[in-house]
This record gives structure tokens, C-alpha cells and sequence, in this order.
């Protein structure tokens, strides 16, 4: 039976500003910094940006226990796979935002080479930051991500 809403909400999505609990990968707050930083860089040198959002189906898992799994799985896969200069977090319980110094065109390539575990249980958006500064930007990737 799959997970229920009460389930999901039990799913470990604490950090200590540093790093997540669950998966040990950079902290929200870090991400944002970073990213505003990496904004700011490609304005400056004239290059693109893109922001890939990974989130878990939860329909697809039976147990609080194998969602957690995953997470952790697709955070290994990335940090593994993840070119140097681009970054990723855990930005909610059940997903990802990764940061490529990538044009759209170029993300594909990307998520093929990440190999990321049980795609067909994933949702996965690709959202170029075109011309956008970080709050229009952030407010686009939330849409999507958490709609």
C-alpha cells in the first residue's frame, strides 16, 4: 500500500545549517548562498545556469523506510556524478535542487550521466535561470518543485 500523507510528514528533513541529517549532503541555507554567489558569477563571466529539481514519487513506495533509502541513493548518485562548481541539496523531505553551470540544452546530458536510481518513481524539471536574479528565479523552481 503506498505511503499517506501522515506517513510522508514522518520522513527526516532536519539539518544543522550545515548539512542533512538523512543524506549528508549541503544544507538549504548553504545551497541559497551558494547560489546567489554562482548568480551574481554568471552575470559577471556571461555563462548559463540551471537548476534540475529531483523529487521522489511517493506513491511509489511502500515503506517510510525505502522512500529514506532512495533519498539516499539519488544523493550518493549525485554527489558522485556532479561535475566541480555545480552543487545540490536536499531542499524537502522528498527531494533535490541541483545547480549546473549548464544551459537547458545541456541537462539532459546531465541527468543521463547522473544515473539516477528508479527514474520512472521520479519527477524531474529542468528550470534555466535565463535573465532571471534569484528571487524570480526561487520563485519559479518553488512552483514547479512544490506544486
Amino acid at each position: 500500500m503506498p505511503l499517506n500523507v501522515q506517513e510522508v510528514s514522518s520522513i527526516e528533513f532536519e539539518n544543522d545549517g550545515v548539512t542533512d541529517s538523512l543524506t549528508g549532503v549541503m544544507a538549504p541555507s548553504l545551497f541559497h548562498e551558494n547560489l546567489k554567489r554562482e548568480i551574481a558569477r554568471a552575470g559577471r563571466q556571461e555563462h548559463d545556469l540551471a537548476v534540475i529539481s529531483i523529487s521522489v514519487k511517493p506513491s511509489n513506495f511502500q515503506s517510510v523506510s525505502l522512500l529514506q533509502e532512495e533519498l539516499i541513493k539519488i544523493a550518493d548518485r549525485l554527489r558522485e556524478q556532479l561535475r566541480g562548481g555545480d552543487f545540490f541539496t536536499r531542499i524537502s523531505d522528498l527531494g533535490f535542487w541541483v545547480l549546473l553551470r549548464a544551459d537547458e540544452s545541456e541537462t539532459d546530458t546531465a541527468i543521463g550521466r547522473f544515473g539516477l536510481p528508479n527514474q520512472k518513481k521520479l519527477d524531474i524539471y529542468v528550470l534555466a535561470r535565463k535573465k532571471d536574479g534569484y528571487d524570480e528565479w526561487i520563485k519559479r523552481i518553488d512552483l514547479i518543485h512544490f506544486h
